[in-house]
């Protein structure tokens, strides 16, 4: 009997004596004994979970003052401890980008785990503070078996997608034309879950947020020179978005050129209470920008490398922690990471691990961004972007 059989007979061993009727299984026992922060944990999946698909992660995250949040994973051997101290492949891998957007009884976070192999994993979440402190939670042992044994009937569960609480905000102007439906109009689709704000920039309220995978029309493009889509909501609404959350696909000639609202007299973004706001108005801004992207070996399809990006605040205002990520094309193989808080004319290089497991042979491009949500006000929000393309060896 192979090693992945034996351990599924002890699953269902284990469902027998506890009598539980799932779909998914149960089959070791929490090893955990520290009482999580009620105000920093995850309460769902709980301990001796099997995972499968793209997995909502649900808990609390409320801290005051945070700089942000964010889960990661790591692999366990068969004995449900860590790999070998020094082995690359146990190190602890961003699950998603950070965010500071508190979450109370709710999703904090969506794990693909169709992005790693099957097997046994722990998962983490962690909290960034003013204090440069952290705070953590990890939820362990968890199985990722998206490729269950040939005689395991899975049934598929109904996933409700997330409530987003809409604060009420003025309605942005409507595009002076819209493209006509059907296949050829234009339409974005969520690169990451994102901010719809009023207007073309950081500087205006939030309507509401795109969910990563989230497809919308779009109806104009600001005539600001600054990027940002005018898209549709499901519910007929309209706000503006960045050029680096959405991909945009269709008949994007005929989108009309539209003039956003004027800008807040006292810009500010709207956060949730207890969410880190930044400084505003006039110049009193923080600068993220990304001076420099580089590799730590020459690219390799389906072989770790790291990515080295420089994140510099080019201001004399201190900048709060913010997200890193880059988006690989043609392969759209998406990593991230995450830069503390920056002071005034300082830089960072945050290292990234990742691997591309198609295209060798031909060029990829790494299109990166920091701050990637537009969470924080900048005064310059046009240098965020990075892109470099690079031969990956087959």
């Amino acid at each position: 009997m192979t090693e992945k059989l034996r351990s599924f007979a002890l699953i269902a061993a284990l469902i027998v004596l506890v009598g539980a009727v799932s779909t998914f299984a149960v089959y070791a026992q929490n090893t955990t004994s520290e009482e999580p922060n009620p105000n920093a944990q995850i309460t769902f999946p709980p301990p001796v979970y099997v995972l499968r698909g793209a997995f909502e992660v649900r808990g609390t995250v409320a801290i005051e003052g945070m700089f942000g949040y964010y889960l990661e994973y790591r692999p366990l051997n068969d004995d449900l401890t860590p790999l070998e101290e020094g082995d690359p492949a146990g190190d602890w891998l961003p699950a998603t980008i950070p965010s500071n957007a508190p979450v109370i009884d709710d999703v904090i976070g969506e794990w693909d785990t169709e992005v790693v192999d099957d097997g046994l994993y722990e998962l983490r979440l962690v909290v960034l503070q003013s204090t440069n402190e952290r705070i953590e939670h990890v939820i362990s042992p968890l199985r990722v078996e998206n490729e269950p044994p040939p005689f395991v009937i899975v049934d598929e569960p109904t996933v409700e997608a997330p409530v987003v609480v809409i604060t009420t905000e003025p309605q942005a102007p409507a595009a002076t034309q819209e493209p006509a439906s059907g296949t050829g109009a234009a339409q974005g689709t969520a690169l990451v879950n994102g901010n719809v704000r009023q207007g073309d920039s950081t500087a205006y309220s939030i309507v509401t947020a795109l969910q990563v995978g989230q497809t919308v029309p779009v109806i104009g493009r600001s005539n600001t020179g600054s990027g940002w889509w005018l898209i549709r909501l499901p519910d007929g609404r309209q706000g503006f978005v960045a050029p680096n959350i959405l991909n945009v696909t269709g008949d994007t000639a005929n989108v009309p050129l539209v003039s956003p609202p004027p800008p807040p007299s006292n810009p500010q973004p709207t956060t949730a209470p207890g969410a880190t706001s930044t400084p505003t108005g006039g110049s009193g801004l923080p600068d993220a920008q990304i001076t420099s992207v580089r590799f730590d070996r020459t690219l390799v399809q389906g072989q770790p490398f790291q990515i080295f990006i420089t994140v510099r605040n080019e201001s004399a205002v201190a900048l709060p922690g913010v997200a890193v990520a880059c988006n690989f094309t043609p392969q759209n193989q998406f990593f991230s990471g995450f830069a503390g808080g920056l002071a005034a004319f300082s830089q960072v290089d945050v290292a990234i691990t990742a691997q591309l497991d198609s295209g060798g042979g031909g060029n990829t491009t790494a299109n990166c961004a920091v701050d990637v949500n537009n969470l924080v006000a900048e005064s310059n929000e046009a240098n965020n972007f990075f892109n470099i393309t690079v031969a990956l060896s087959p």
